[in-house]
């Protein structure tokens, strides 16, 4: 029962064009119609009281450490589990922030809103000049403003949209992408795609965003992708021994489809055997190795849950066959494998690639994201 009140946040309220599918009947038509269910909803809700509970008092969720009085492992270090200091902090009170407006969760109303308010306001205190601590971290902070303002019209939200923009297009570099920080000098593939998604959300909440940008990604990705549909990490990436993967595929085809590309397009056609050959599934082992001279179990495999939330979103836009048939594994991946018991109910362990670095409250608010692909926008 206590998910109870999460659950009814999510069904009550209205909101503009881009946010009206979280609301009401269309996100009970949406839901239904596109593979969710009430299993689905209720680890959406769990997610969100585990993620509600872990906040900080200041609003942001601390990626590295949740309070003394915590029990929960899993919190943000190296790459391989280090005891490290984070600085993810800004990262991942974005997606935590995504993770509630995704469900239809209205800034101010009722605990949950709240929360979510409290998440805006700190975003926003430190989100100097449109920027946040890396180009992820301000994409997922315009995300968040821009479903906030088309939720509520709060021109405070747009402005802060309106900045980000800004600052997004101004730091395109000469390749047609974007890479972790302004004025690194080549752009790669998922900073590219966090930016691109960032301004597509803008302009669907009605917020001007220049259209120049789009041809040089598209250009971008055509020299990046492989035969055999995977997509290279970045121009360069060859010199230091990256070759091309089935994530930044996902990601290649979340962004195609974000400027105007359909399931019909060959840029999109070209990607969609690697996806389906790289379904989700929760299953990971560990080799023991040197890494930097220190004996470390290194995880081995392909979890990973930033490939599965690009994978999502760009597939649950496409529907049909390719969905359904990625939803399927989806769920058979998420829901056995959330915590049901204990502090750490409702969330999710942080394994796999980039798990342990963005702890748990990471994978958790991705695993929630997924969770609400079936109605987080309209179908194109």
């Amino acid at each position: 029962m206590r998910y109870l009140a999460v659950l009814l946040l999510c069904t009550i309220a209205s909101a503009g064009s881009l946010t009206e599918s979280r609301f009401g009947a269309a996100k009970k038509k949406a839901l239904s119609s596109r593979g969710g269910n009430t299993s689905t909803e209720k680890a959406v809700a769990a997610a969100l009281t585990w993620l509600r509970e872990h906040q900080e008092d200041s609003g942001y969720w601390d990626s590295d450490g949740f309070g003394d009085d915590c029990k929960c492992e899993g919190k943000a270090g190296g790459w391989h589990g280090e005891r490290v200091p984070s600085r993810f902090d800004f990262e991942v009170t974005g997606l935590a922030a995504l993770a509630f407006l995704g469900a239809g969760i209205k800034p101010g109303e009722g605990e949950t809103g709240e929360a979510l308010a409290d998440a805006l306001d700190w975003l926003a205190g430190s989100f100097q000049g449109g920027r946040g601590s890396t180009l992820f971290g301000a994409s997922f902070a315009i995300q968040a403003f821009a479903e906030a303002y088309d939720m509520t019209g709060e021109e405070r939200f747009k402005d802060l949209v309106e900045q980000g923009v800004e600052t997004l297009i101004d730091s395109q570099l000469n390749d047609g992408g974007w890479r972790y920080f302004v004025g690194m000098k080549t752009s790669g593939v998922p900073t590219t795609t966090a930016v691109v998604s960032a301004l597509w959300t803008a302009q669907q909440a009605g917020i001007k965003v220049s259209r120049g940008y789009k041809k040089p990604v598209l250009k971008l990705l055509r020299k990046l992708v492989a035969a055999d549909g995977r997509v290279a990490y970045t121009l360069t990436g060859h010199r230091q021994g990256y070759t091309p993967t089935t994530t930044n595929a996902a990601s290649a085809v979340l962004i195609r489809i974000q400027l105007g590309e359909t399931a019909s397009h060959p840029g999109v056609k070209a990607s969609l055997p690697a996806l389906a050959k790289q379904r989700p599934r929760w299953s990971i082992k560990f080799k023991t190795m040197k890494v930097k001279g220190v004996t470390r179990k290194v995880q081995i495999g392909y979890l990973q849950h930033y490939y599965w939330y690009h994978g999502t979103d760009a597939l649950s836009r496409l529907g049909g066959g390719p969905w359904s048939a990625w939803n399927g594994k989806l769920k058979k991946a998420l829901l056995p494998k959330q915590k049901k018991s204990g502090h750490a109910a409702g969330s999710w362990d942080p394994v796999g690639t980039y798990g342990p670095v963005g702890g748990r409250v990471f994978s958790t608010a991705l695993c929630t994201l997924m969770l609400e692909s079936y109605y987080r926008y309209p179908k194109p």
